[in-house]
């Protein structure tokens, strides 16, 4: 898939390189040069961070593919003396793999005074440019990639020449999800837009004059910020290569969105430096930019509505229920998860590092899809390991404070005491110290804790090296249920070094759940013809039924959210690891039939 993935976006690269030089030269640029979405504005004009805004019609149709909701949206730009630039904007989801937009543009000069002479009368006229835009859009699940089209009517009304003509785009965009990238998993994304490439063109003068041609290469980065238990907190980066009238121009962007929420914005293009934010509340999203341009400041305003697709109120059975319930029992252990969250960040801050991997370490167990406990969690092992060995610390405590750290959480209870001793003599009164070393003293006292620690050890290797081995065969289910075996094996030890067992038969764990969803993927490939779900019996040889249930209520929680085919793809997996998963046949069944109508 990776290098497919590398092929389509070098075909990319390709073909806008190939229509930049096929249209060298360009025509007079008029009110399309610049599109109506706020959002995307208020990042420098950069396309692909937007794609819940349907303006972005404009830019690029191939977005649609990606919006979780039906939207409408209305822009308006306050210009110079009186011109403004107003829109409406729609996007519906048809299916789950087309969708349809329309959009309205209107650039308006306002009530404009004229005269023939001074001491004539004034005559009131004003100007008006009309784009009418028909898009659609169409996605191709096997490689995330949506197609678009945009079939423009586009009317120049100058007060004493008017005329109208019709211009056609291509476009298409790809987003390439989940990639380890900066300790998290990152999204990156490509498009590519070529904008009225065939048309009739307009004649406002002797002759008539083409719409001029615009082709657009773009690119983003958006990568998730731990600061909350969920990691809803991200930074996207845009940049976008624009070549019309025979230039090509750079255009950036940058937002910061807290909690999925609330967005700020900033971005540059051609001496415009622009900046924005945006308010998701409920159904209505608020956004705002300004351009502070060489002449004024412009202000753009833009209110959109957004609903979910009426298909997954078409029927209202057991699985809608199921899945309403799995989103409120999520929100009540939420609560619990998040105080834990706060708890051991507090502690992250006051360097009480023993504290918060102690509360990050349950949090983990309790809560193992949270992405953010497991980076804090390494990120202070990192940090310890680093300190415990560097001849930089900047002080004597921070050294010996980080070496019995490392030495308690690695089972050297010996070496960790005489490195808290040492501690001590600079930090007597520290309470988190002083009770983890009559721990370790303890155990040292202990001949027989000795012993239960060797054979702790010895026996959580052996389960161990049994799981690597089965995931060196590539027996991914068998591997999933020896390391789910290790984990509650561990779980019940009083030893600091249980959660380093705990910590790697995790990774294991997700690796393996990540190859079975490449299996996943290449099975519904062979088998797209099929309208009915289809177990693949015979080439399961291990059934896994918890971590089966498991995938199953994830499903569940993104069915809940309109994230249809992320809940597909859950579901298959649930198959997978069980093909005798009923909830997980029926629920797909019946998922593939609202899609038909």
């Amino acid at each position: 898939m990776q290098t497919f993935n590398n092929k389509v976006i070098l075909s990319v690269i390709s073909c806008f390189l190939a229509v930049v030089n096929l249209y060298p030269q360009g025509a007079r640029k008029n009110f399309l040069s610049h599109g109506p979405s706020v959002s995307s504005f208020a990042q420098g004009e950069t396309v692909l961070n937007n794609n819940d805004d349907p303006a972005i019609i404009f830019y690029n149709s191939s977005l649609l593919s990606f919006f979780n909701y039906n939207s409408v949206s209305l822009g308006r730009y306050n210009l110079f003396d009186g011109t403004s630039y107003n829109s409406v904007s729609v996007s519906l989801n048809l299916t789950d793999n087309f969708n349809l937009g329309l959009s309205v543009i209107n650039l308006s000069s306002g009530d404009v005074e004229i005269r023939q002479d001074p001491f004539d009368v004034p005559r009131n006229i004003q100007t008006n440019q009309w784009a009418y835009i028909l898009a659609s859009s169409y996605l191709i699940n096997p490689i995330n990639t949506a197609l678009g089209v945009n079939l423009k009517y586009i009317i120049m009304d100058l007060y004493e020449k008017k005329d109208a003509g019709s211009a056609f785009d291509v476009s298409l965009s790809k987003f390439i999800n989940n990639i380890d990238m900066f300790s998290t998993q990152t999204t990156i994304g490509f498009g590519l837009s070529a904008q009225n490439i065939v048309g009739t063109g307009v004649k406002l003068d002797t002759y008539r004059e083409d719409f001029q041609k615009i082709f657009v290469l773009s690119s983003m980065i958006k990568i998730p910020v731990k600061f909350r238990l969920e990691s809803k907190d991200t930074v996207a980066l845009s940049l976008d290569a624009r070549n019309e009238d025979s230039n090509t121009e750079l255009f950036t962007g940058l937002e910061y969105c807290i909690s999925d929420k609330y967005a700020l914005r900033v971005g540059y293009y051609c001496e415009h430096i622009t900046a924005g934010f945006g308010v998701d509340i409920a159904n209505l999203v608020v956004n705002y930019s300004a351009d502070f341009n060489e002449i004024d400041l412009i202000n753009r305003f833009s209110l959109s509505y957004k609903w979910m697709q009426r298909k997954i109120y078409k029927v209202n059975d057991g699985l809608d229920i199921e899945a309403k319930n799995v989103i409120e029992e999520d929100k009540i252990s939420r609560i619990e998860a998040e105080k834990m969250f706060a708890k051991a960040k507090k502690f992250y801050s006051n360097g009480q590092y023993l504290y918060a991997t102690e509360n990050l370490q349950k949090l983990i167990v309790k809560y193992p899809n949270h992405e953010s406990s497991m980076f804090f969690y390494q990120k202070i092992k990192k940090k310890m390991k680093e300190d415990s060995v560097s001849m930089l610390v900047s002080d004597f405590s921070s050294y010996t404070y980080a070496s019995g750290y490392v030495n308690y959480y690695e089972g050297d209870y010996y070496q960790c005491a005489k490195e808290w001793m040492k501690y001590l003599q600079f930090d007597k009164e520290n309470k988190e110290i002083s009770e983890r070393l009559k721990q370790v003293n303890n155990i040292l006292a202990n001949e027989l804790l000795k012993q239960q620690k060797i054979a702790f050890e010895k026996q959580a290797n052996e389960f161990l090296q049994t799981g690597i081995d089965k995931f060196n065969k590539k027996q991914w289910i068998a591997c999933i249920k020896q390391m789910e075996k290790l984990q509650t094996f561990v779980q019940s030890s009083k030893f600091t070094t249980s959660f380093n067992f705990y910590e790697i038969a995790k990774d294991y764990i997700d690796k393996s759940v990540a190859e079975l969803m490449a299996t996943v993927q290449k099975i519904k490939c062979e088998t797209s013809g099929q309208e009915s779900v289809q177990t693949q019996s015979a080439e399961i040889q291990e059934i896994d039924e918890k971590t089966a249930d498991v995938k199953y209520r994830e499903g569940l929680s993104l069915y809940a959210n309109g994230k249809h085919v992320e809940a597909e793809r859950m579901w298959e997996l649930t198959l997978r690891l069980n093909p005798n998963h009923t909830r997980a046949i029926n629920a797909l069944n019946r998922l593939r039939n609202q899609s038909k109508l």
